[in-house]
């Protein structure tokens, strides 16, 4: 049974464009702060919510990681998406210090998407022990996620030291090809 005050408010309704505008949906929050920070909300003069609107729009946007889910029988095949590791290059190379060079990061992408998605497979194709064995080191992990953001800067790490090994041979090479003079073979 509705209550007064909603059959008050039933027919309430404003004609449009009179009264305050909606700002949003409003919610009763109780919140716990220390002793400092009531001291600050109240030193900004604003109200609570002002406050806490004015921090929001200044606070960096947290990224959400993504959350895959994980095979609890190991005998099952993982369920582990292709867009989960798109999605986890995006967060690594945003957030990386230093951003390799494109042919870099193309190689290390192309290692990766082809072994772990043979075929073009939807899902992860890994083997497992009651834990997660990377195929690029090895190496055992708890989660799938753990071992894609393992493997994200090995590869990287790999393919740039690949391609410093083949810059070094192409040296090589050429210093071999120069021609040589009569004072230079003793």
């Amino acid at each position: 049974m509705p209550s007064p005050l909603d059959r008050r408010n039933q027919g309430a309704r404003q004609p449009v464009g009179r009264g305050r505008p909606s700002l949003g949906i409003t919610k009763k929050v109780s919140l716990t702060l220390t002793e400092s920070e009531w001291a600050e909300i109240e030193a900004s003069s604003l109200t609570v919510a002002a406050f806490l609107k004015e921090r929001m729009k200044k606070a960096p946007v947290a990224e959400v990681e993504p959350v895959a889910p994980e095979a609890t029988d190991p005998k099952e095949p993982v369920n582990y998406p292709r867009r989960y590791v798109e999605e986890r290059w995006e967060i690594h190379l945003r957030n990386a210090e230093e951003s390799p060079a494109a042919d870099i990061i193309e190689a290390a992408k192309a290692s990766m998407f082809g072994i772990l998605f043979p075929k073009n497979a939807e899902n992860a194709v890994v083997r497992t022990h009651q834990q997660y064995e990377c195929p690029f080191t090895g190496k055992r992990y708890g989660s799938m996620d753990k071992l894609v953001r393992t493997a994200i800067p090995y590869l990287i790490e790999r393919k740039t030291a690949e391609k410093a090994h083949k810059s070094e041979l192409a040296a090589i090479r050429e210093r071999e090809k120069a021609p040589k003079y009569l004072m230079d073979m003793r």
